[in-house]
């Protein structure tokens, strides 16, 4: 029996259970198996957490540190422009939050801050401030936000009700207590102040499901849910603007919220948690046997992200992947589990099979757009049930 983290109902078994290696969301692997429990409850759904969860965030985590300008790939324009992750967040952070003139804003879980940074380009009225849970980040901050404003572990006594606004884009997947981490910013934000969290939609991007330092996967019920239980009324939730995320917007109240739960969400919360859960049950399955049947023929994946690495992680052993194709210049050029990242357009031509390594809900139309992909004698294999 495992308690639900928003609603505290006792789940009795796992939906979906995997054995090790697990893949983290910096593409690493563990030696622990995956376990996801749906709550018929609220309809929240849950992994286990990670070993040694403090030391993973503090000195483990790391994430975008590797280069000055690493950034993911948030969308391609028909002109072939990239739109970067963090730019589209900035964007919309500076959208969704109506910040007055002069306001302190709290990136809450900063990492770098880049988002942070580029609302503070547009926006140098406000007094940008940052809190992570690992001194790894303080370097990026340096020069550009006050010392004073800068916070590593523990957040500072002094700060409580200080904040217009703050934000914390996709951390509480992370959080082992997502009520507890709700209530800490409540109790730093202005009365009024305003809450700005993203995070992972399972739904839209079921490869969140089997991410191990995700341990939480918010439905819209379970994030209402859990934001009342923190002390906010949600004033905007937004799952298209950010394809694959809630961008929600709580304002901080000063008397109890109520915790109404709309019955309706909760179970299609609760069918997608379980239909997703078996999609990567039997495409596990149907993967596995696929990579048998090409031992010792030459293959690439395409995406060094999530999807393209946990492909890696099931055929690895099986299959002779020569390379990872990535449209990301950013990444391409790197080494990614021992094999070079490289432009689509290089693929080899003694390719005999291509792992298309994106969220399945996307990744035939985007392989359509790539003719060059599509040759004789290339075998294009989906992550499918």
């Amino acid at each position: 029996m495992t308690p639900c983290r928003v609603c505290s109902k006792e789940i009795v078994s796992p939906a979906y259970e995997t054995p090790a290696p697990a893949l983290t969301s910096i593409m690493t692997l563990i030696d622990i198996s995956t376990r996801v429990y749906v709550c018929d409850g609220c309809g929240h759904a849950q992994c286990d957490e990670i070993p040694d969860i403090e030391a993973f965030y503090d000195t483990g985590y790391r994430i975008s540190l590797n280069s000055k300008d690493h950034d993911q790939i948030f969308a391609v324009k028909a002109d072939g422009t990239i739109v970067y992750r963090t730019d589209h967040q900035a964007e919309l952070s500076r959208n969704l939050l109506d910040l007055p003139h002069g306001a302190k804003l709290l990136d809450y879980g900063a990492a770098k801050a880049d988002t942070l940074r580029k609302v503070f380009a547009a926006r140098p009225d406000i007094e940008p401030h940052v809190f992570d849970v690992s001194a790894d980040y303080a370097p990026a901050w340096d020069g550009w936000i006050a010392p004073d404003a800068q916070a590593t572990y523990e957040v500072p006594e002094a700060w409580s009700g200080r904040f217009d606004a703050a934000m914390s884009h996709f951390v509480i997947e992370h959080v082992a207590d997502p009520i507890g981490f709700i209530r800490g910013i409540h109790k730093l934000l202005k009365p009024g102040g305003a809450l700005l969290l993203s995070m992972p939609d399972v739904s839209a991007n079921p490869g969140d499901m089997t991410v191990a330092d995700h341990v939480n996967h918010f439905s819209e019920s379970s994030l209402r849910r859990a934001l009342a239980a923190g002390g906010f009324e949600v004033a905007t939730l937004d799952a298209t603007s950010f394809p694959g995320a809630f961008f929600v917007v709580a304002i901080r109240s000063e008397t109890p919220v109520k915790q109404e739960q709309d019955a309706t969400l909760v179970r299609q919360a609760v069918e997608r948690g379980l239909e997703i859960c078996e999609f990567w049950r039997t495409s596990a399955t149907a993967l596995e046997k696929r990579a048998d049947d090409l031992r010792g023929r030459k293959a690439a994946i395409y995406g060094a992200g999530f999807y393209g690495s946990w492909i890696f992680s099931r055929i690895g052993k099986d299959v002779e992947v020569t390379a990872f194709l990535d449209q990301n210049p950013n990444m391409q050029n790197a080494v990614h589990f021992g094999h070079p990242v490289i432009a689509p357009t290089a693929i080899a031509d003694d390719a005999e099979a291509l792992f298309v390594g994106l969220n399945p809900l996307k990744a035939r139309a985007a392989i359509g757009n790539m003719p060059y992909l599509h040759k004789p004698g290339l075998e294009l294999i989906w992550l499918e049930a």
